[in-house]
């Protein structure tokens, strides 16, 4: 039986990144936020809990193309890519719509830009839905004749952005058991951004509103978790 392949998963790009060897070794370092109140007339201070950090997924990725003469920027440059600040910028707000309520308005002074979040899938070991906040890439190997890298090593370090009992159980691409997806917010985002850039609609706002019982759409915040459905059909009911 041949051994389940790991790769990067792309949502935003409908792409993923493939390397040509499973990674020997995956690096989970988890944290808290502990406070330190010094006691007086105690040696040790009191210790209060501060909340939980995300878990880092630390790994090193090998892409080597000397069998087949590759050219392995191919699938570097995709990793090159999830550091990028993304260049799209949100159609419905060029047309000089906002999302708040449902009301027309001028478009922001600074429509939302930032890299792709992805998800690294390794069979049933792992998948960790995350941004890549750290990449190290070192070309290691070139073809005499042109300089062609054939062979890299790429030092990932993903930042977790769903909580471990959220984690898709299946490949990214199947969404789990039911398809559905979890969206978090960034700063000033609204929910016609969201269904613009999920669904393809910014109308769909409503039922995205409904969808996660949400009765105040002015009231969500950065750092707010949305449920995305597999569909926009799933949302038309709702609209």
């Amino acid at each position: 039986m041949r051994p389940e392949r790991a790769y990067i998963q792309v949502d935003e790009w409908n792409d993923r990144i493939d390397f040509t060897f499973n990674p020997d070794k995956l690096s989970l370092i988890m944290a808290n936020n502990w406070s330190q109140q010094p006691a007086q007339g105690r040696r040790l201070p009191r210790i209060g809990f501060g909340g939980g950090k995300p878990t880092i997924l630390k790994v090193t990725l090998v892409f080597d193309g000397t069998e087949v003469f590759k050219d392995v920027r191919e699938e570097t440059d995709k990793l090159v890519k999830l550091m990028k600040i993304g260049q799209h910028r949100n159609e419905a707000f060029k047309a000089g719509k906002a999302g708040k309520g449902g009301k027309g308005g001028a478009p922001p002074k600074n429509p939302r830009k930032r890299p792709p979040t992805c998800t690294f899938v390794w069979g049933k070991i792992l998948t960790f839905e995350a941004a890549l906040t750290s990449l190290n890439l070192d070309y290691v190997l070139f073809a005499s004749q042109d300089g062609t890298p054939l062979r890299a090593n790429a030092v990932c370090t993903f930042t977790q952005m769903v909580e471990e009992d959220e984690f898709l159980s299946q490949n990214p691409t199947s969404g789990g058991r039911t398809g559905e997806r979890v969206h978090w917010l960034g700063p000033r985002e609204t929910l016609d951004q969201v269904a613009y850039e999920a669904f393809g609609s910014t109308g769909l706002w409503r039922g995205l509103a409904a969808f996660n019982d949400i009765d105040d759409p002015l009231r969500i915040r950065a750092g707010d978790q949305l449920l995305l459905p597999p569909s926009p059909d799933d949302l038309k009911a709702f609209s």
